[in-house]
């Protein structure tokens, strides 16, 4: 009898239930805040809102700022359910004003 494969999101849920150490660069007023360009953070669920969660409770003076910022994920904008695999390039980036 032949064994039926996992289904394709079968490793990725796996991945899901281990928390993961990622690398985030911060920018701006932001740094600033933190007193360091990148931080590595490990958020209890591997996505961009688990992500931001993390952030906040670690550095709670920058709450109003994150609330405002976006997060690129590989170098694009990423939505707050966005699975982050180990590895990826994390940036989160405060709004900017011209003049």
């Amino acid at each position: 009898m032949q064994q039926e494969a996992s289904p394709p999101s079968a490793g990725r849920d796996n991945a899901a239930r281990l928390p993961s150490r990622f690398t985030v660069h911060l920018f701006a007023g932001m740094a600033a805040t933190v007193g360091q360009r990148s931080v590595a953070i490990q958020p209890q669920e591997p996505t961009v809102a688990g992500l931001r969660a993390a952030l906040e409770e670690t550095f709670p003076a920058i709450e109003a700022l994150l609330a405002r910022s976006a997060v690129a994920v590989n170098g694009r904008y990423a939505a707050a359910d966005v699975f982050l695999e180990p590895g990826v390039e994390i940036a989160v980036i405060p709004p900017v004003s011209g003049g």
